[in-house]
């Protein structure tokens, strides 16, 4: 099969035929039909985030595609199945985490792309417990971000700051998390404001529903969400120390900072402020299995349009550089 191999850091990506993977007990093969270009993996492409393993290695998380082939002990999957498959490869399923419905802070567990080869390839082996059957009328580029770019926003909103309807919700970085972000609130009952540097990404979050609009380049974010009456969670999805620290200062009291961004640093707050204005900041990584089943039926019943900019396989250098370039509005997926 042809992969798109990540065979030395800070390198394009090389595509190479490689074996094919077989599947093993309780395991199924699903030959990929698209595949999200996520932030994370430029990343892993320029050191930032060091692999587990040794190079030459194939990234992708956001998968979607049709069983190819089932292992022995398999009976809910079938070949022909339209199936996801996310960044959580597997979990056990008994540590403490899983237990209490936490599987996205598992303590054992294995990641698409980053333990294991993931989905840029033209097949991708993994758990047939961790495979998720796709509502048949959501496309496979849009079914990959419901794997991560929805689903991700989605735990933010939901599990770790619990939006009700009639919340103001400030939504800092309107791409590839952000404008699905904007939506997931809109559906909660939320209004949104929307805060990004760019008046194009700004005009994109209006066609998502944002309420408000912010260009933190000409007018100043905190004081615009203030003068609204502050936020009651405030969500940077850039990774801008800058930014985290400007959602921070534009909650009202009791509202709730939620880091889901991962620029490298320190994050510093002024502890007394923090206190007397009763303020949760809370670190939200990944999500469920149950998240990203959530965010398909969000998709599925049109609450939520991932936007998406699709390439070729042979064109995953480009989509990259675009990504890094920021000129991606929405999700970069990779098709077959």
């Amino acid at each position: 099969m042809r992969a798109a191999l990540l065979v030395e850091l800070n390198k394009p990506l090389v595509i190479r035929e490689v074996p094919e993977p077989k599947p093993g007990y309780g395991e199924a093969v699903v030959k990929v039909k698209a595949v999200g270009i996520c932030h994370s993996d430029l990343e892993i492409i320029e050191g930032k985030i060091p692999l587990p393993k040794p190079l030459p290695h194939i990234l992708g998380h956001e998968v979607a595609g049709i069983v190819e082939v089932v292992g022995d002990g398999v009976a809910h999957l079938k070949p022909g199945d339209r199936v996801a498959l996310s960044w959580l490869w597997w979990t056990c399923g008994r540590c403490r985490y899983c237990l209490v419905g936490r599987e996205n802070i598992c303590e054992n567990q294995v990641n698409t792309g980053y333990s294991v080869d993931g989905g840029y390839a033209e097949f991708v082996r993994a758990p047939a417990s961790h495979l998720l059957k796709l509502p048949d009328n959501v496309p496979f580029p849009e079914a990959t971000s419901a794997t991560d770019a929805v689903a991700t926003p989605y735990r933010a909103l939901t599990f770790a700051s619990r939006v009700v309807p009639g919340d103001m919700v400030a939504v800092f970085g309107i791409g590839g998390l952000g404008h699905n972000a904007v939506q997931i609130a809109k559906a909660l009952g939320a209004k949104v404001v929307a805060v990004d540097v760019l008046d194009s990404k700004l005009e994109f979050a209006k066609e998502c529903g944002a309420d408000y609009l912010v260009n933190a380049s000409k007018e100043d974010p905190v004081k615009y969400i203030k003068d609204l009456g502050g936020a009651d969670v405030a969500l940077p999805t850039v990774e801008s120390l800058k930014a985290m620290r400007q959602a921070y200062e534009s909650l009202r009291p009791g509202g709730t900072l939620v880091l889901i961004g991962l620029p490298v640093g320190e994050l510093s707050l002024p502890v007394i402020d923090w206190i007397l204005k009763d303020i949760k900041v809370v670190g939200n990584i990944g999500f469920t299995r149950n998240d990203i089943m959530q965010s398909l039926k969000l998709v599925s019943n049109g609450k939520v349009r991932p936007r998406v900019e699709l390439f070729k396989f042979e064109e995953v250098n480009e989509a990259i550089e675009k990504l890094k370039n920021g000129e991606i509005k929405g999700r970069a997926v990779l098709t077959f």
